[in-house]
Order: structure tokens, then C-alpha cells, then sequence
């Protein structure tokens, strides 16, 4: 897969990530032939399904994420106490696209 971006740069892709660049040697070469004759063979499975449609993410990668995502959470809802416990018309929701925006130009 090639894609290219306005400063000029064009990238190449692997278009399936978990498999080697490269020659792959006669052992490989059936290994990989044979998965994918499984994986033909029973993709009529819920199970089968489920596994070749699920994206593996490293262990470390999805705690982080779901750390992150704790984080945001605490922070949204420590945003509206302090907006609901406060006088009216002091404090707003001020919203995350709004937060990400440090400048405007007219």
C-alpha cells in the first residue's frame, strides 16, 4: 500500500503488518500456505471469525490506552463537580477540541 502526504514524502506499507519483508525460505513459505488453507476451511466458524477479524495489540500498549482513558474520564467528571458545585456563570465545560486549540488568527 503506498501513501503520500503534502510534504512530499511517499510511504510503503505492508498490507498484512504480521508478515515478513523479505524471501521467505521453503518452510515458511508452506507454514504460511497451509494457515491460510485453515483458515479457508473453517472461516464459516464464529470463532474463526472473531480471531481473524480481532486486531492483537501488545499487552503493554492496551494498559497504557486504557490508562489513558481512566485518565480522561477523572478529569471530565472532576471538570463537572467543580462546574456544578461552583457559583452559576463562574466556571464552564470548556471541551476537548476547544482545550486542543491554542490560538485563532483572524
Amino acid at each position: 500500500i503506498l501513501s503520500g502526504s503534502d510534504d512530499t514524502n511517499v510511504r510503503l506499507w505492508k498490507a498484512r503488518s504480521s508478515e515478513k519483508i523479505g524471501q521467505l525460505s521453503a518452510r515458511e513459505q508452506a507454514s504460511l500456505q497451509y494457515r491460510s488453507a485453515l483458515v479457508q476451511k473453517y472461516v464459516h466458524l464464529p470463532e474463526v471469525k472473531r480471531i481473524s477479524k480481532s486486531r492483537r495489540v501488545p499487552k503493554f500498549v492496551k494498559k497504557e490506552t486504557q490508562a489513558a482513558l481512566v485518565q480522561k474520564e477523572k478529569r471530565r467528571r472532576k471538570e463537572g463537580n467543580v462546574v456544578k458545585h461552583s457559583k452559576p456563570g463562574t466556571k464552564k465545560f470548556t471541551d476537548e477540541k476547544a482545550r486542543a486549540v491554542v490560538k485563532t488568527v483572524d
